[in-house]
């Protein structure tokens, strides 16, 4: 079989250069997520297959569940626990942070001497059981908020393969919420798309997008326009703003495009928007991300 080229280059390491140079506070963010995300894009977890008809995904989205909620899920575990190893690795050389390469090479011992049982680990992670993985850290003296974003991040090629195998069965879909209609997790940006600005919003863990409501608070469902506004700074509120609502005080960090934002790069568009963050939240305002599916 001969090897196919191109000459299309890569969205990843073109879109962190390039917020490199707009936004150099975030040079070593963009560097290490250079070298994180391609491992994330790449990785095979031999997921097992999940299989739903249209009439059954129907149901469930009519029933306001998502396609994955109880529905057994299965990873390979030596796939899994090598994709941890090797993010670990990856952080432990970068060493962002005051003792980031410590905790990371003490994870990545813990996985590769089975000290750690992933599978355990990565179960907690798809509910939302974070109290569990906290514990299990505590014991075996880690990093407690490391280990629980290195196993969210190792689900996350699963979760973007059973998304893929779902959405064909979704394309006429009725889905006004604001958790992914594929795998739960509540939406981490939203994008305002073509010369209408539709609104729709974008699930970060499998890389979903679905229509919303425009003038609504994806959180509380509030439509009262008077409590419903928007946060931007000077020259960007065309391209990026925040939604907020007064009634909740909840917020989500908004994108205009003409084409929906591919799913490996969504993490990097949160990281571009990051300033947006400290200002909603400097106001009082939260958001609400990774939510238990059902």
């Amino acid at each position: 079989m001969k090897a196919e080229y191109t000459d299309t280059p890569d969205p990843v390491p073109q879109r962190l250069r390039a917020l490199r140079k707009d936004s150099p506070e975030l040079c070593k963010a963009a560097l290490l997520y250079e070298s994180l995300l391609p491992l994330l894009r790449e990785a095979d977890l031999m997921v097992t297959p999940v299989f739903l008809t249209s009439d059954q995904a129907m149901r469930k989205l009519q029933s306001g569940l998502p396609l994955l909620f109880d529905m057994e899920l299965g990873i390979d575990l030596t796939a899994a626990s090598g994709l941890m190893i090797r993010l670990a690795r990856v952080l432990e050389q970068a060493g962002v942070g005051e003792g980031s390469s410590f905790s990371a090479r003490s994870i990545r011992l813990a996985v590769k001497e089975d000290r750690l049982d992933v599978g355990a680990l990565l179960a907690q992670a798809a509910s939302e059981e974070r109290g569990a993985i906290t514990s299990t850290a505590l014991d075996l003296d880690l990093d407690s908020g490391l280990l629980w974003t290195l196993t969210k991040d190792v689900l996350r090629p699963a979760f973007r393969e059973w998304r893929r195998q779902l959405t064909p069965l979704t394309e006429d879909i009725l889905w006004n919420r604001g958790e992914c209609f594929v795998c739960g997790a509540s939406a981490i940006l939203a994008e305002l798309r073509d010369n209408n600005l539709v609104r729709f919003l974008r699930c970060g863990r499998c890389g979903a997008d679905w229509h919303f409501s425009r003038l609504q608070c994806l959180y509380c469902g509030n439509e009262d326009h008077r409590t419903l506004s928007y946060l931007y700074t000077e020259g960007e509120g065309e391209k990026y703003r925040v939604e907020v609502c007064e009634k909740c005080k909840g917020y989500i960090k908004v994108i205009t495009t003409f084409s929906p934002t591919p799913p490996e790069l969504l993490q990097v568009e949160d990281l571009a928007t990051l300033r947006f963050d400290f200002i909603a939240q400097g106001r009082g305002y939260s958001r609400k991300t990774d939510i238990p599916a059902g």
